[in-house]
């Protein structure tokens, strides 16, 4: 079927006759948008708001220089909030060196309440007595 859009990697076909796509199953032509709406699903609400946009055909450029915004925009949130993880992590481990009811503190209340992913993404962050704590907590009852 011929498309109304030029083909190519710059191009997103919208094949004429058809309804413009308002969810992104609707729209699996382009094997590059494909692969990326795959890989960032959170693209997915600004892609389609590029497609009304350009009417039916954003074309590569669009897509990706809208996806290097969000990647940009990503950067700096992290970028942003990395000291106050930081911080926050260097407090744990100040309260868990006092020992005691401190290390159960920040066993049950604190690294319990995270999510294994979560724990995983701090572990480098840990000092030892924390996550000293973190692999007993990891390892069970004794």
């Amino acid at each position: 079927m011929p498309a109304d859009s030029q083909s190519g990697p710059f191009s997103v076909p919208f094949i004429s006759g058809t309804t413009p796509p308002t969810s992104l199953n609707d729209y699996d032509e382009d094997p590059a948008v494909t692969a990326l709406l795959d890989g960032v699903p959170e693209f997915g609400p600004t892609y389609l708001a590029l497609v009304e946009e350009f009417d039916d055909d954003p074309g590569g450029p669009a897509i990706f220089t809208e996806l290097a915004d969000i990647v940009s925009e990503r950067l700096i949130a992290v970028e942003t909030e990395r000291p106050v993880l930081e911080r926050a992590l260097a407090a744990i481990e100040s309260v868990a060196r006092a020992g005691g009811d401190a290390c159960e503190l920040i066993g049950y209340a604190f690294l319990d309440s995270l999510s294994p992913e979560d724990r995983r993404l701090i572990t480098p962050w840990l000092g030892a007595t924390t996550r000293s704590i973190l692999d007993d907590l990891d390892a069970g009852p004794a």
